[in-house]
């Protein structure tokens, strides 16, 4: 268990990386189409009808890799009220079944994603010309992700081992 947990760290380092830089250079390119948009519209009365696709799907990509970060980081919004009366041992219990159902929505997710993607293929955005399956893309790749996250910390649970320091 602890050589698989190892290895899902491994894996977990360097696209984490990636997901930082990508939701990083996404959210910078968002701001910069946004105020192209604004400025070509107010300016020259003359919006560039890319632009608006753009920024949808890039918004879209930046939204659900965004909450992949948010799940990575532990940083979602809880309710906490019921939880923290629990005695460490229903905290744990209930952090493992909040970890299970998780889980299975991304597996789920990454399911429907994969239909969504076919069903996509023949929508085609009218100013850029590409495919709306790169859009519907998201849903897999988040998925896959949460899985990824759902999966070491399951691992840390069974092995009762909650850090990364302790693992190596």
């Amino acid at each position: 268990m602890r050589r698989l947990l190892r290895t899902l760290l491994a894996i977990r380092r360097p696209v984490s990386l990636l997901l930082d830089v990508v939701t990083t250079l996404l959210l910078a390119l968002l701001v910069v189409l946004t105020a192209q948009q604004v400025f070509m519209r107010y300016v020259f009365d003359s919006p560039a009808k890319w632009s608006e696709e753009l920024t949808i799907a890039m918004l879209i990509w930046f939204g659900y890799l965004g909450i992949t970060v948010g799940y990575r980081d532990g940083k979602h919004l809880s309710i906490t009220v019921f939880s923290d009366r629990l005695p460490p041992g229903g905290q744990k219990v209930l952090s493992i079944f909040v970890d299970l159902v998780m889980l299975t929505f991304c597996m789920l997710m990454a399911w429907q994603g994969v239909k969504l993607i076919r069903l996509d293929a023949i929508n085609i955005m009218p100013a850029t010309g590409i495919s709306m399956s790169w859009v519907s893309a998201v849903l897999v790749v988040s998925a896959a992700l949460m899985i990824l996250e759902a999966l070491i910390k399951l691992l840390r649970h069974a092995s009762g081992l909650e850090t990364e320091e302790t693992v190596r």
